[in-house]
């Protein structure tokens, strides 16, 4: 899959995501920079960077993997895309995800603990982790983004517009207009867990 963004100089060497702690954030002192990940089969992941409590989308991707594979196959195709993306728009100081307990199904939950394991080994090759302070309930991303907790994918997706502005939007819909969901729910996480932490204003 060729992404849409370009990948950027790193500004440091990688260092692990636990060694800096939000609250020692302050508007204007430093941007922050933030790994979103919605997490499946299919995951979606974006790079958000906060300045001054403004926030601004450097990188989305996603990979959607075929059910005709095995498992083991899907999760080692899902361990590479997201090493490669960590490897190309690295450094970050958060990492997030959705909160998840369980699926509808026992293959759902499945699917997706395969895929958070997948996510997690490719994040420990460089020494970062998710902590479970970094997870945000998915009825909290809609209610923050969507505008109330039951919005549904195109309600995240336009309240992800609105934040960021309209110039996102190629980046979340194909050219024939069809949503790329996993892309504009995984920016949405970033920025549900960014405004939960007070870290975005206005």
């Amino acid at each position: 899959m060729v992404q849409e963004t370009k990948p950027i100089k790193r500004r440091t060497t990688i260092r692990s995501i636990n060694t800096r702690r939000t609250n020692d954030f302050i508007y204007g002192d430093d941007d922050m920079r933030i790994l979103s990940f919605d997490i499946s089969a299919s995951p979606g992941v974006a790079v958000l960077e906060l300045s001054k409590g403004k926030p601004k989308l450097i990188a989305v991707d996603h990979l959607e993997t075929n059910s005709g594979y095995t498992d083991a196959q899907r999760f080692a195709v899902i361990e590479s895309f997201v090493t490669n993306f960590v490897y190309n728009y690295g450094d970050f100081d958060i990492a997030v995800r959705e909160k998840f307990i369980k699926g509808g199904s026992k293959r759902g939950t499945q699917l997706v603990f395969g895929a958070w394991a997948s996510v997690d080994r490719a994040l420990a090759t460089f020494d970062y982790a998710i902590p479970a302070e970094n997870e945000i309930v998915a009825s909290m991303v809609k209610r923050l983004i969507g505008g109330h907790g039951g919005a549904g994918k195109d309600d995240v997706a336009e309240g992800v517009i609105r934040i960021l502005g309209e110039e996102v939007r190629s980046k979340l819909f194909t050219e024939r207009g069809r949503l790329l969901d996993d892309r504009a729910d995984a920016v949405a996480i970033g920025l549900a867990w960014a405004i939960q932490k007070g870290m975005i204003i206005g």
